[in-house]
């Protein structure tokens, strides 16, 4: 058949969004110069009986400039619980794409779990865990443009208390209800939804960056993470690496707790993400391109070679 030249089987290029994932570090190489750009650091770790971990920061750039040249990209992992430290849980690690003018994030702050010490800074801060009495309201703060600061804490002395959530990128964490022990941790705070850029298939359903549920001291008053991957504050579990506790893989979400956790294991918060999508990417389909359509997409500016 005609086909400029070539004899047998074309392929005619199309054109269409391209989405590009890394949940380890790596090089991009763009295939056209500018893209919506979402970085997401790590989420808090966390362990037994705890404020709620914080969300790891978030980003989101549209029609951001993307070099002609490979660009570096660092994805934070997840925080862990430091049992030989606990008042301090690991905050999460960071993330970056770029390297001559970086889009950035802060690794969301861990838990607390002692009156004495304060919910961890961050991408998102963690929730205050209990004061000497009434209302604790010392918590971690987020990062402006980041995320945001953890909830208060609530003791009704002498009792032992209950824990304030951690922050999310779309709020702040929850308070712990003023009440006795029985009463629940503060909820997590809300993650931000960016569906509509990159589908729900990324993602708990297209949301990142959501806190990690504050711990009941007494593990009768359950509380939950919040959406974007935040770990929950379940009445009871044993323990186990899956358990909802932990922030999902790849949302930069933050770590729950549980007083019933084995007290010398790690609740790990969400390890990170960042996103690209591309508009109008030429598709590398397999065939043979007819001449013509070679030409077309080179003199269009849209022919990857």
């Amino acid at each position: 058949m005609a086909n400029g030249g070539i004899i047998g089987p074309t392929t005619t290029p199309t054109l269409g969004n391209l989405i590009t994932q890394f949940t380890s570090p790596g090089t991009f190489n763009r295939g056209v110069p500018q893209g919506d750009v979402l970085v997401v650091s790590g989420g808090g770790g966390n362990w037994i009986n705890a404020s709620g971990a914080g969300a790891g920061g978030v980003i989101y750039t549209p029609a951001h400039p993307l070099p002609a040249s490979g660009v570096p990209v660092v994805v934070g992992a997840g925080g862990t619980g430091v049992p030989s430290n606990p008042y301090a849980p690991a905050q999460g690690g960071n993330s970056q794409f770029g390297a001559a003018s970086p889009i950035g994030t802060t690794g969301g702050g861990g838990g607390s779990n002692d009156g004495n010490y304060a919910g961890q800074p961050g991408g998102s801060g963690a929730g205050a865990t209990y004061g000497p009495s009434g209302a604790s309201t010392s918590t971690g703060s987020g990062v402006s443009g980041q995320g945001n600061a953890g909830g208060n804490g609530y003791r009704l002395a002498p009792q032992f208390g209950n824990r304030g959530g951690g922050g999310g990128k779309g709020g702040a964490g929850g308070a712990a209800p003023s009440g006795p022990d029985g009463s629940p941790g503060g909820n997590g705070g809300a993650g931000s939804d960016y569906s509509p850029t990159y589908g729900t298939q990324y993602g708990e359903n297209g949301v990142f960056g959501g806190g990690g549920a504050g711990s009941n001291s007494r593990g009768n008053g359950a509380s939950t993470g919040g959406s974007g991957g935040g770990g929950d504050a379940p009445t009871s579990d044993p323990g186990s690496s899956t358990g909802p506790e932990f922030g999902i893989a790849n949302t930069g979400g933050g770590a729950g707790s549980n007083p019933n956790y084995p007290q010398a294991a790690s609740i790990n918060g969400g390890s990170g993400v960042v996103l690209i999508k591309e508009a109008n990417v030429l598709q590398n389909t397999s065939g043979v391109w007819s001449m013509a359509e070679l030409l077309l997409n080179v003199e269009a500016g849209t022919w990857s070679s």
